[in-house]
């Protein structure tokens, strides 16, 4: 094996700790260095103190310590630690992945050429594939997902380095199916990162993605996310390409904290047709391009007096333009403005035994359409742990949304303008019950009831169960949520890493419809 400092070894055989970052060499080890060649009987290094203990042979026996990778004068006689070279036994198990050649960075990954992967107590193996890379850094950055979300994800790195990630990922979900995606990290330290991806990969209608966030200084940073949606095959000519890009720094406060942001957005990206459209009437033509500009100030969480009630204070304003009409309006510039406010409960202790807590959020909402939004929203939960398996919670759930005119709002990936950003709303209007909001003066009251029972960390199961008051009208396929509906999720480990998560619902004939067309099925990571 090769050392990144220019060191070789040799040996019969080799063990290596990732956990310890630590590695044994033993039988007939030939140590060559930069400074000397040795021949010795075990070799072991501990990597995080950059310190080498050696068996050497020579005419009488003796120990040696490398210290700082100084190979030519070895600290003879030292005491060693007692499990210097310790061997675990391996005989009771069976490899997961096998190589001819592996290249191991201690902090960050491990990368195996050619990888062949081993199933079911080493019966049936992958045949060779190239380039394998396990990604196990500290660095919190690599995690950061930049994908759609998708019933079953499994992703294969295959290139790494300190700083960077890519993988190949292959993805199911209901409406797409079976396809593959691409994604890229670049770390930049602790904190800054870029992660771009492609999604899907293999079918026309593609979502190309750039998140990546950097920090200015101690108590600012900058965000930057862009998405260019595009229906083509392969590389070729898009038959539709439209995307946005949006930009947010964040300053820190004292006691609070604010967010510029400005987003552009681009509905056609493809140069104007005659016919209004590209290949069929179902990619057509769309001239505009509005830019949201929006500044949002945000407090921090600040005590009632001495009752336990916390609350925080928002407010913000923006303004979107569009040379062809905001929002389907003849208006080139829309203003916003808005103010609101969250007051939080203290954790009560209830009869029963039970805890309960409380919160409460209000905003208004000014547009120069002119047009107003208010939302609020309010929750009650009471939940009692009747074992440390078995947990039982319920809640009341209001909402209500007012608006004088639902054509008239404002809907962007901008989130600082006082609207809820798309793809959260469909127009800006916050979502009450799960549905878009369609009526000026809409409202729901939700009794939600959950169970949960977790016999051991390896599973869970979880039982919602759930009643809707909608107004103005609760009707299939007009409006509102269903009026009664249960769920039911079993979450279980089917690998050290992977879990399996199972779910159905139940609609009680809403719509003509009992139980959910599928189960939901998603594997995902711990």
């Amino acid at each position: 094996m090769w050392v990144s400092d220019g060191v070789k070894i040799e040996g019969d055989a080799c063990s290596i700790n990732m956990g310890l970052r630590r590695f044994v060499v033993a039988g007939h080890v030939r140590l060559m260095t930069p400074a000397a060649t040795y021949a010795g009987a075990a070799f072991a290094d501990f990597l995080p103190f950059h310190r080498a203990y050696f068996i050497p042979l020579e005419e009488l026996p003796d120990r040696w310590t490398f210290l700082n990778d100084n190979w030519a004068n070895p600290e003879k006689g030292r005491e060693m630690p007692g499990d210097a070279f310790f061997l675990a036994d391996m005989s009771d198990s069976r490899p997961f992945i096998t190589s001819r050649r592996v290249v191991i960075d201690p902090e960050n990954y491990i990368q195996f050429s050619p990888a062949s992967f081993v199933f079911f107590n080493a019966s049936v193996a992958t045949p060779p594939l190239p380039f394998y890379v396990r990604n196990f850094s500290d660095n919190p950055n690599f995690s950061v997902n930049a994908l759609s979300g998708a019933s079953f994800d499994l992703p294969y790195g295959f290139a790494a380095s300190p700083a960077s990630l890519d993988t190949a990922h292959f993805r199911y979900d209901p409406i797409r199916k079976t396809y593959f995606s691409f994604e890229h990290h670049s770390v930049f330290g602790q904190q800054g990162y870029a992660v771009f991806s492609l999604n899907p990969a293999t079918q026309p209608a593609k979502q190309w993605n750039v998140l990546s966030y950097i920090p200015a200084s101690s108590n600012s940073a900058l965000a930057l996310n862009t998405q260019l949606f595009t229906f083509q095959s392969g590389l070729s000519q898009p038959l539709s390409s439209n995307g946005f890009a949006d930009l947010q720094y964040i300053q820190a406060l004292r006691q609070s904290a604010v967010k510029f942001e400005l987003t552009q957005l681009y509905d056609s990206l493809l140069e104007p047709t005659p016919l209004g459209y590209y290949g069929d009437p179902s990619h057509p033509f769309v001239p505009n391009h509005p830019i949201i500009t929006a500044l949002a100030w945000s407090g921090f969480d600040q005590r009632v007096g001495s009752s336990g009630f916390s609350y925080r204070l928002l407010s913000g304003l923006g303004q979107m333009h569009d040379g062809f009409g905001v929002s389907g309006t003849t208006l080139r510039d829309v203003q916003t403005v808005y103010a609101g406010a969250i007051l939080s409960s203290p954790l009560y202790r209830a009869p029963f035994g039970t805890a309960a807590f409380g919160s409460y959020q209000l905003q208004h909402v000014w547009l120069s359409f002119p047009n107003s939004v208010d939302f609020q929203t309010a929750i009650v939960s009471d939940s009692k742990s009747v074992s440390n398996k078995f947990f039982l919670t319920g809640s009341l759930l209001l909402q209500s949304v007012v608006t004088k005119n639902v054509g008239e709002t404002v809907a962007s990936p901008n989130a600082s303008t006082g609207m809820v950003p798309q793809p959260l709303s469909p127009n800006g209007l916050p979502t009450v019950g799960g549905v878009a909001t369609l009526f000026p003066h809409v409202t729901n009251s939700a009794l939600i009831l959950t169970a949960a029972v977790a016999p051991s960390p390896s599973f869970q199961f979880t039982i919602v169960a759930q009643e809707n008051h909608y107004t103005p009208i609760q009707q299939p396929f007009v409006a509102g949520p269903p009026r009664y509906q249960a769920s039911a999720d079993a979450r279980m480990r089917i690998s050290k890493t992977l879990f399996l998560d199972i779910g159905r619902s139940y609609y009680f004939n809403w719509a003509n419809q009992r139980w959910s067309p599928t189960f939901a099925l998603q594997v995902s990571g711990q």
